[in-house]
């Protein structure tokens, strides 16, 4: 059964071209994507084992998730799905801020915990919510008896509250890794706003449309792999100082001269 990018898209088998060329468009970058990402999986092997206060372990899983939406950014990127990847380096950066917080500010484990709660008892309402307009005769207890225990936790009138990302970023140092890498790959990345809905627009030069585009893009390649990276030296970095790998302090000292020229490549001073 045919397999290519016009019978399957973005699953096709013969995108390897495509990735040769953005990597050789941008070579810099993808080079410190990938030592970057060497040193995160070396780091996962090497944080220090023992019994942690709740804030450690979170940290470590957040430097997993981080990592991980770091290597799916990477992957495609080189296959040209820009949006998506652009929403998976805004969820790194999401992810980076989380172990930010949870590394140098206080009280950040319960701010987690109360957006947690604020989940289920949205949850938790939406179900009664649902089942009631239905009026299927379905018993309602265990939604009941969520938002009755979720109420008794958060007493005040307006319940359990989410997390402020911009007020957590800032706190923990990052306020300008939150532009470059969470404001501005949000738009047209990880919402469908006009923006990313223009992204399947084929106009002409008087910007009138032509056609409808689905295909490899790598129109802002550039500030993807901008956003990526920011977020996972930031993550590395934290790491290095705060997660017991100060070994590290030398190889994140000659990263950041590596980072200084693939800045160069994408355009930021």
């Amino acid at each position: 059964m045919p397999s290519g990018f016009n019978d399957v898209g973005f699953l096709g088998d013969d995108l390897d071209g495509w990735r040769d060329t953005v990597r050789a468009e941008f070579p810099e970058s993808f080079a410190i994507a990938d030592r970057m990402n060497r040193m995160g999986m070396r780091m996962i092997q090497e944080f220090p084992e023992g019994k942690f206060p709740e804030a450690r372990v979170l940290a470590v899983a957040g430097f997993y998730r981080a990592l991980q939406s770091f290597q799916s950014a990477i992957l495609l990127s080189e296959r040209g799905a820009l949006a998506e990847a652009r929403a998976l380096s805004r969820l790194c950066c999401e992810a980076v801020i989380v172990t930010g917080g949870l590394l140098k500010v206080e009280g950040t484990v319960t701010k987690l915990h109360e957006d947690h709660a604020k989940h289920r008892l949205s949850l938790a309402n939406s179900m009664i919510e649902m089942n009631r307009a239905a009026r299927n005769g379905r018993d309602l207890t265990q939604f009941e008896q969520e938002v009755a225990r979720v109420k008794t936790e958060y007493p005040q009138e307006k319940g359990p509250q989410s997390i402020k990302w911009a007020s957590l970023a800032a706190q923990a140092g990052l306020n300008k890794l939150y532009e470059l890498s969470y404001r501005f790959p949000s738009g047209d990345g990880a919402h469908v706003t006009l923006g990313a809905l223009h992204r399947h627009l084929n106009k002409d030069e008087e910007e009138k449309l032509v056609g409808m585009i689905f295909h490899p893009d790598k129109s802002d390649l550039r500030d993807t792999l901008l956003a990526a990276n920011a977020a996972l030296i930031h993550l590395l970095g934290l790491a290095q100082e705060f997660m017991g790998l100060n070994h590290y302090e030398a190889e994140i000292r000659d990263l950041l001269l590596q980072w200084a020229v693939s800045r160069d490549e994408l355009g930021l001073q």
